[in-house]
């Protein structure tokens, strides 16, 4: 008979996380930025779809040395606008955007001076987000001004399906969508009556829909969605009511709540964004970083968590209500981030961040969680097999 004792070490690491405000910004284009979305590829240099006026959907790539752009759809009138965009494995690029209320989706040629529009039949949309599954077929998740609600339009491989999300009156604003797997898509979005709060949509591999509320704790709708999924395929969302930009993060059983900033914290630095869109991104520890902006729109805003708080920092000043930020994290975990210096025709913007590069999360995995040993039988004769789970 056989007695055994389980030994185990856990290497702990408790790191200091610095970052500096010694950022890198310079002018992508002087005549047009709005609604920008940016997307990297698998070089970590950046690709950005965006709105020239009188000019249409454009798309500008950054080579290491110097900006490229090309046409992706000219519009002889009106703005495109929404765009959201998704670099796949292959470095082919996919955006999303409406025109004249109208959904188009553009696939980038391999040669990156051309590219296959296609204009979707569906109602009057705003509020497009854009996502790709494990087949590289995008799905498109818009608000629908005819009908108050969310849908989704997404290709099957032979035809564009569309679908209805939520049908609650007037929900839909503001969503951010990602997709998973085969058929899994995740959608944060607003909800203004009659109930306003953030709302989460989730697609099963069966394409069923299921809804739920994330937050109702504000008296107006809340904005500027943006949804990421951690290393557990758990839902993280970044969005903003009128004095707070907040974040949820989903745990495998309930929602947990921060505010990221607010007035009531510090009234030297506005709390971001009311009227803006917020972009979140999940380094590769699963720690938060979001871009937003002031809540008087004079200034970009950066705010990160490493483990022990929020922190956020002031990125460039905006003039007369600029904003619209899209972040995208790199390989090393440095931000990057798109966005307009306006809200008319202002100069599309980049920046970026070499010093956040190798910052970890500040948790002491030693102390993160107890390993968990199941089904074990003492004393045993023979072999033994554990099974274990270690939460952090």
């Amino acid at each position: 008979m056989t007695r055994v004792f389980l030994v185990y070490t856990i290497l702990a690491s408790s790191l200091l996380f610095t970052a500096s405000a010694e950022w890198f910004v310079e002018t992508v284009s002087t005549s047009g930025g709005q609604t920008p979305a940016i997307s990297l590829d698998s070089s970590g240099l950046p690709r950005i779809a965006y709105c020239r006026p009188a000019q249409g959907a454009k798309y500008s790539v950054y080579n290491g040395t110097y900006w490229s752009t090309y046409l992706i759809h000219y519009a002889y009138y009106g703005n495109c606008l929404y765009f959201d965009m998704v670099t796949d494995e292959s470095d082919i690029s996919h955006v999303s955007f409406s025109w004249l209320g109208v959904v188009y989706y553009a696939v980038q040629d391999p040669a990156l001076d051309s590219w296959s529009v296609t204009s979707l039949s569906t109602p009057y949309v705003f509020w497009v987000s854009l996502g790709l599954s494990s087949q590289t077929y995008p799905g498109i998740c818009f608000y629908s001004y005819d009908n108050l609600s969310l849908e989704y339009v997404h290709w099957n491989g032979s035809q564009w399906i569309t679908e209805l999300i939520d049908a609650a009156t007037d929900t839909g604003d503001y969503n951010s969508m990602v997709r998973e797997g085969v058929n899994k898509a995740h959608v944060a979005y607003s909800m203004t009556l009659p109930t306003p709060g953030l709302k989460y949509a989730y697609r099963d591999e069966t394409e069923a829909w299921n809804t739920s509320f994330v937050d109702t704790s504000m008296t107006t709708e809340p904005r500027g969605m943006s949804i990421a999924l951690d290393g557990n395929s758990y839902p993280n969302i970044s969005y903003t009511t009128p004095e707070e930009v907040r974040y949820a993060s989903w745990d495998g059983s309930s929602w947990n709540v921060e505010t990221v900033w607010s007035l009531a914290m510090d009234d030297s630095v506005d709390s971001g964004a009311f009227q803006f869109d917020t972009s979140l991104a999940l380094d590769q520890w699963d720690c938060p970083h979001i871009a937003h902006c002031s809540l008087d729109g004079d200034s970009l805003l950066y705010s990160w968590n490493d483990g022990s708080g929020w922190q956020t920092e002031s990125v460039y000043p905006l003039n007369t209500y600029g904003g619209d930020p899209d972040l995208a994290l790199d390989s090393q975990g440095r931000p990057h981030i798109a966005f307009c210096s306006s809200d008319l025709a202002g100069e599309l913007m980049y920046a970026f961040n070499d010093d956040f590069s190798g910052i970890e999360h500040s948790t002491n995995v030693e102390n993160a969680g107890r390993v968990t040993f199941n089904s074990v039988t003492n004393p045993f004769y023979g072999s033994l097999s554990l099974s274990f789970a270690l939460p952090e």
